[in-house]
């Protein structure tokens, strides 16, 4: 396993919120914030599996939610259905101007508590999807969000389910 020094780490991004299940028509929310150097080449975000490629789950007003000066401002943006080389079908959306900031420049020296969050979470990359499902089971998809400057290494995934039980939380709050 390679350390790495400070300057010598690479591009790396992790979750920072991430729910575990998509629920029919309710809006989902995910941030991913910086756990490596900074880029300015942006990232990527894709929604994949079996219920995605056969169609079963669609997804709908993807939304980025920047913070400018702590000013929140909201970008609709497409996310279109693509074929891959293998043929199966994911949901991708490109953020090649999104700035990806440095991970060790989060947290100033002599900030209160208060003031060190509120500087982490501005920082944070957050987006808003909608899922569309109406089957009886609860199938997965990936969600993955890789920064262009390393996609293989860097990049942060999370299983989740789906499904169409709006009050899935109230039915299983106790399993």
């Amino acid at each position: 396993m390679k350390l790495f020094r400070a300057k010598e780490m690479p591009v790396k991004l992790a979750f920072a919120a991430c729910g575990k299940v998509l629920i029919d028509s309710l809006r989902f929310s995910f941030s991913v914030t910086s756990d490596g150097k900074a880029s300015e080449k942006g990232l990527c975000v894709s929604f994949s599996g079996d219920a995605i490629d056969s169609g079963i789950v669609t997804l709908t007003d993807l939304e980025w939610i920047e913070d400018r000066r702590g000013k929140i401002i909201s970008h609709k943006v497409g996310m279109p259905l693509v074929t891959k080389k293998d043929g199966k079908r994911i949901y991708q959306a490109k953020f090649e101007h999104i700035h990806i900031p440095d991970a060790s420049q989060r947290v100033a020296q002599g900030q209160t508590i208060e003031d060190a969050l509120s500087s982490i979470i501005r920082k944070d990359i957050r987006f808003k999807v909608t899922p569309h499902y109406t089957g009886e089971d609860e199938p997965e998809v990936m969600l993955n969000v890789y920064p262009y400057d390393n996609p293989l290494m860097g990049s942060c995934t999370q299983w989740l389910k789906v499904t169409s039980d709006q009050d899935w939380f109230e039915h299983n709050l106790g399993k």
